[in-house]
Parts: structure tokens; C-alpha cells; sequence
């Protein structure tokens, strides 16, 4: 939105957060092996989108919703940069009537 956002949360992912997220199932090496991020374009692995997400919603969670999950009906979201472990994520909310709008960006850490 073309105004300052309403409220915004940042928070630090965990240095182990990758490896941590695989007991999710997820194996994909890109996450935790610096070679296999090299050989697909990365500098370093990156962090689950699955997880990245994780971060975004809890931040609105607790920003709009007092961290009442039951609050919480749908989210609907788009990925265009990457996040890795040790990066600071920093989510902003803007009110929209009903519907909350969110953008979170991550910062090297």
C-alpha cells in the first residue's frame, strides 16, 4: 500500500534453523549443504520457503491477531527473494479493512 504500514515485527533466524526445519521432511541439500547452494546459484543455503513463510505469518499473528491462530483464515503469498539462516526477516502490516497485507524482507545478518 502507498502509506506507511501500520506495524512491523523483525526477528533473527536461528544459525541452525535449516537443519532444524528438515524434520519437516524436507532433504533438499540446497538448505544445509554450501556446495549443493553453490552448484544451484546460491552464495550460501537458504532457508525453507515453508519456513520463511513460518516467520511472516507468525509476525502478523502477533502483530494483528494477538497471536490467536483460531483468528487466522487464509494467507495468500508470493516469493521473490530468498532468506537464509543468520538473516534478519522484518515484516510489515498494513489494515485493510477485514484483510491484513504483508510484505517480509530479510536482511543479512
Amino acid at each position: 500500500p502507498p502509506r506507511a504500514c501500520d506495524a512491523s515485527h523483525t526477528e533473527c533466524v536461528g544459525a541452525q534453523q535449516a537443519r532444524l526445519y528438515r524434520l519437516s521432511g524436507d532433504y533438499n541439500p540446497l538448505h544445509v549443504d554450501p556446495a549443493a547452494a553453490r552448484a544451484q546459484g546460491f552464495e550460501s543455503p537458504i532457508l525453507h520457503g515453508l519456513c520463511t513463510l513460518g516467520y511472516a505469518v507468525r509476525a502478523v499473528l502477533l502483530l494483528c491477531a494477538r497471536g490467536d491462530a483460531a483468528r487466522f483464515r487464509a494467507v495468500r503469498a508470493r516469493f521473490v527473494g530468498t532468506v537464509s539462516p543468520g538473516d534478519f526477516v522484518r515484516t510489515r502490516v498494513w489494515a485493510e479493512g477485514r484483510r491484513v497485507v504483508f510484505v517480509a524482507e530479510a536482511k543479512g545478518g
